[in-house]
């Protein structure tokens, strides 16, 4: 012990050495004066730039100086933190999470210790050292990565999520390091730290490529409330740059959720639908039947109107949107005429060529044939054909349609302004902009999560924003809640016009339990491979029956509970009853309604939509027979998602018959009456890790 004692002793010295060089480096770079350097404007101005940028680095990131230390073989150890941290006298204190002398910290293992002998995980906080936790790396040595990780699980949620640069495994550390092109895609399942990796593999790839901090890296979410949630991960990391936006807000068009059917939904958001409007567009080009005259000053120009077609061929081949083609055409057509005019004179005099041309333009001829042969066309009249002329329907994508899609189509009535727009209409519409006349910021990275459940026209309205198509593509198959969701990442992926990607997956989850993980397993589609957890959760999952009239009063009271023996709570209700569990809740604990406002440290409340990508301490799924009939976000997908969504405790409280798979789930334990909140606690069990 007094041995342990004397090296935190040396560790909290070097902390307060690190923060003391910190400090005064701050302080040099807040009251240096770069115009004082001597040397010319353009040298001063970088010079300015990288003061402001390490100012803001240094004040923008949050948590410890440092958290890692590696102990290179005959060498001074390593320490290992946000940012890179030298002294006076520019000796390193600490260095980058994301510089390759970094790499050992996480990339090490007992068979492969990359020439370092000890890793020790520091626990620091507020500028003290509370403690730490030492790896030496033989073989016969265990590994401690999760005994870190658990030791961050059982802090209690403030309601965001955090950042993970402390506890970044091997196998999620290799895929953060990947090549941003080209497409990556991250299939895990609950608690394997997908979103982590992706948001950490953009800070990643912003410090790896300084001219993608230029080109701008965007986060797509599934909803609001989820980029709410993760909105604090890359700040505090000091990656301010980032824009994050949920799938619905990547257009400015404005939206309100409407209620489809779901078949037509289904139909709206299918990769068919873009084949279907680039048909549409493109079957406007029309073709004169006979030569076109274009009289110019005393002259005449004429064009064939086979030359007419050839010109059109040559427009759509050389460019890829309808309006620059069309613009193209136009002057390649006035060129051609002006060329066939011979000389022509006005009042005796001759027309230069730059003349002729500009009165081909403003011959009503000339007008009257480009807008014959190829029509101007605005992204809301496409957009709104798809929903029109059945026989032209037909005529266009008779092959792609059945006569009872086209009559799902043709019986909706278009939006007649843009409050009326659903979702899958948002996708359809940025479809057409896109085929038109594309107006849109792209990015040099994008990383789209929970993706399982985005449609086709859904992720080409991501893909399209994404340059080169360097994308990170985060999901979990066996969460999908649609059936316009994807049955395999390849077929979804080649819909979306991904033209090639690598696939990885994470296997592990360090943070959902076992138990959890196995629970909720049971009601996965036939064939989910669930990932395996590293421990079980420290209170086993409980069913309370209820009557119907006491479901909102246990949920209150069982979640209360939760909240100050655990942390924060989740509360996932169908839709159906939200209203009723709302009205039980409100008076009797203090709760965030997540569907409208950010996820808070205490209970809040969630619907199926939301809940997708969060995490709690504790979760009281509500009805979960209910659930799986629920569409377009329920079903055994949205079941799934429910049940692992808890770190620590897990509760579901119904009054309806439990589904068969967990009626007969043996790790589900049954409490019921009143006092039920009391029966729970007392079920607490030590935390227990399993062998991985």
């Amino acid at each position: 012990m007094a041995e342990a004692d004397d090296e935190l002793a040396r560790e909290q010295e070097r902390l307060d050495e690190t923060y003391a060089a910190f400090d005064g480096a701050l302080r040099r770079l807040v009251g240096r004066n770069t115009r004082e350097i001597g040397v010319d404007e353009f040298a001063d101005e970088a010079i300015e730039r990288m003061r402001r940028e390490r100012i803001r680095v240094y004040t923008e990131a949050s948590g410890p100086l440092y958290f890692g230390r590696i102990d290179p073989d005959g060498r001074d150890p390593l320490y290992i933190g946000r940012h890179v941290v030298v002294d006076a006298h520019n000796k390193v204190l600490v260095s980058n999470w994301r510089t390759p002398a970094a790499e050992p910290f996480y990339a090490a293992t007992a068979h492969d210790p990359h020439g370092i002998a000890l890793r020790r995980r520091l626990d620091v906080e507020d500028r003290t050292v509370l403690g730490f936790v030492d790896e030496a790396l033989r073989a016969d040595e265990a590994d401690h990565l999760t005994e870190a990780i658990v030791e961050d699980i059982t802090r209690r949620r403030v309601g965001e999520m955090r950042q993970i640069i402390a506890t970044i495994t091997p196998e999620q550390y290799g895929m953060i390091r990947e090549d941003p092109t080209p497409a990556l895609v991250i299939q895990g399942g609950p608690g394997t730290g997908k979103t982590a990796v992706g948001l950490h593999r953009a800070a990643w790839l912003l410090y790896a490529n300084p001219a993608l901090a230029r080109e701008g890296v965007l986060i797509v979410g599934p909803n609001r409330t989820f980029i709410r949630y993760i909105a604090q991960v890359l700040p505090s990391l000091g990656e301010q740059s980032v824009e994050q936006r949920e799938i619905d807000a990547l257009i400015s068009r404005p939206h309100r959720e409407i209620s489809e059917s779901r078949e037509l939904a289904t139909l709206k958001g299918s990769g068919r639908m873009a084949v279907v409007l680039e048909r549409l567009l493109w079957s406007r080009l029309r073709t004169p039947e006979d030569e076109v005259i274009v009289r110019v000053g005393n002259g005449r120009a004429r064009i064939a109107a086979g030359d007419v077609i050839a010109l059109q061929a040559a427009a759509r081949e050389r460019t890829r949107t309808y309006q620059a083609a069309r613009m193209r055409f136009r002057d390649a057509l006035a060129e051609q005429l002006a060329g066939s005019a011979g000389r022509p004179t006005v009042r005796g005099a001759p027309l230069s060529n730059e003349d002729i041309i500009s009165a081909v333009r403003k011959s009503s001829e000339y007008q009257k044939l480009t807008n014959r042969v190829w029509p101007r066309v605005a992204p809301d009249r496409l957009f709104g054909e798809l929903f029109k002329n059945r026989r032209r329907l037909k005529e266009i994508a008779g092959d792609l349609l059945s006569d009872d899609e086209i009559a799902l189509l043709v019986a909706v009535d278009p939006p007649a302004g843009r409050l009326e727009m659903t979702p899958t209409d948002v996708a359809l519409f940025d479809e057409a902009r896109w085929l038109v006349d594309p107006e849109m910021r792209t990015f040099g990275h994008v990383v789209i999560d929970e993706a399982q459940n985005l449609t086709p026209m859904e992720l080409r309205m991501v893909v399209r924003r994404a340059r080169r198509q360097s994308l990170t593509i985060l999901g979990d198959i066996a969460q999908r809640t649609t059936e316009a969701g994807l049955s395999s990442w390849a077929n979804v992926l080649r819909d979306a016009g991904v033209e090639a990607f690598a696939d990885r997956e994470l296997e592990l989850s360090y943070r959902v339990p076992d138990d959890f993980l196995q629970l909720a397993g049971g009601v996965a589609d036939e064939g989910t491979r669930v990932p395996r957890g590293v421990r079980r959760a420290p209170w086993p999952p409980v069913a309370v029956e209820t009557e119907a009239s006491g479901l909102g009063a246990s949920v209150a009271a069982l979640a209360a509970r939760m909240s100050c023996d655990v942390g924060s709570v989740g509360v996932v209700v169908p839709p159906r009853l939200i209203d009723a569990i709302r009205a039980a809740l409100d008076g009797t604990v203090e709760y965030a309604d997540a569907p409208s406002d950010a996820v808070g440290p205490g209970v809040n409340l969630l619907d199926l939509h939301v809940v997708k990508g969060l995490e709690f301490d504790a979760v009281v799924v509500v009805e979960p027979a209910t659930i799986l009939d629920e569409r377009p976000d329920g079903g055994r997908g949205g079941l799934y998602t429910a049940l692992s969504r808890s770190t620590r405790a897990l509760a579901i409280v119904h009054a309806d018959p439990l589904p068969e798979e967990l009626a007969t789930d043996p790790g589900l334990v049954a409490i019921g009456g009143p006092g039920v909140e009391d029966r729970w606690a007392a079920l607490r069990r030590e935390e227990d890790s399993v062998a991985a």
